[in-house]
Order: structure tokens, then C-alpha cells, then sequence
């Protein structure tokens, strides 16, 4: 996906491109459109400055396009959603097995959901390239007429 942006400031060797969450590609909002630009309406405000490498030596005021790879997105949904919920799982089925016989099965299940959702969530954490200040994104000079998408 690729939205256009300004480049606000430069700072050591980033850029800091305000963006606007209203866009996506041609068909966002269409039927068969990608609609991936919906899923941040209701978490953000119309409008984003976001820090990306600044491998252009883009300056304050240049118009800019700030990419993020296809599969990215996927990527990241299911490391922030997949991952933890699989985690939870593992956990309660652990704690289910570990339950000392006469026991309350119940509440080792509860107790290895949390400890496994919280060791899900702290792995997921760690593979984060964002959490390392490595956002996946790129710039690239001007904006084009084509697809935000570039599809």
C-alpha cells in the first residue's frame, strides 16, 4: 500500500511525513476493494505523522509516498492477534494437563490461559520489528498518479 504524505521535519536519518488515514488505494471503499484502510479509522484521528528511514534525503515540505510491503499487514495481525490467542490456548490445555487429580481443573486451565497469553503476547513483543524502532516502511519521491495501492 502506498499513501501519500509531506515530509514534516528531519531528524537524524529519519523522516517525519504526515500522512492521512482517509487514504488507501482507488477501491478502498468500493465492493472487491482492499477496505484495508478501514481497520485504523476507528483507532486514529484523519491525519498521522509517522518516522520513516529517510533513504530518499528527503527535505521539510517535499512531497512523499510512505510504502508498506504487501504481506506487512498480515504479518503483523497475526503476530499482535493469532500468536496470543494460540498462546492462550497452549496455556489452558497445559494447565488442564498439569491439574492434580481431584483438583480444580478449572482454575489450572484459567491459571496456564494467562501465563501462556502473557508469554505469547511478551514472544510477539520481541519479534516486533516496530518495538526496534525498524518500521517497515520505505519512502519514495513525489506522488504518482497511479494507485495508492500500486496495483
Amino acid at each position: 500500500m502506498r499513501v501519500k504524505g509531506v515530509v514534516s521535519r528531519v531528524e537524524s536519518g529519519y523522516a517525519w511525513v504526515d500522512v492521512s488515514v482517509a487514504q488507501g488505494c482507488g477501491r478502498c471503499n468500493e465492493p472487491g476493494g482492499c477496505g484495508g484502510v478501514n481497520i485504523a479509522r476507528p483507532l486514529a484521528s484523519s491525519a498521522q505523522a509517522v518516522r520513516v528511514p529517510n533513504g530518499i534525503d528527503a527535505r521539510p515540505g517535499d512531497e512523499v509516498g510512505v510504502v508498506v510491503e504487501d504481506g506487512v499487514p498480515l504479518r503483523a495481525a497475526l503476530l499482535a492477534y493469532a500468536l496470543p490467542v494460540v498462546g492462550v490456548l497452549l496455556g489452558a490445555a497445559a494447565g488442564t494437563a498439569v491439574a492434580p487429580v481431584g483438583g480444580s481443573v478449572d482454575l489450572s486451565a484459567g491459571i496456564g490461559a494467562v501465563a501462556g497469553g502473557v508469554m505469547a503476547f511478551l514472544l510477539a513483543r520481541g519479534r516486533s520489528a516496530w518495538t526496534r524502532g525498524a518500521a517497515p516502511l520505505r519512502l519514495e519521491r513525489g506522488s504518482s498518479s497511479s494507485e495508492a495501492c500500486g496495483r
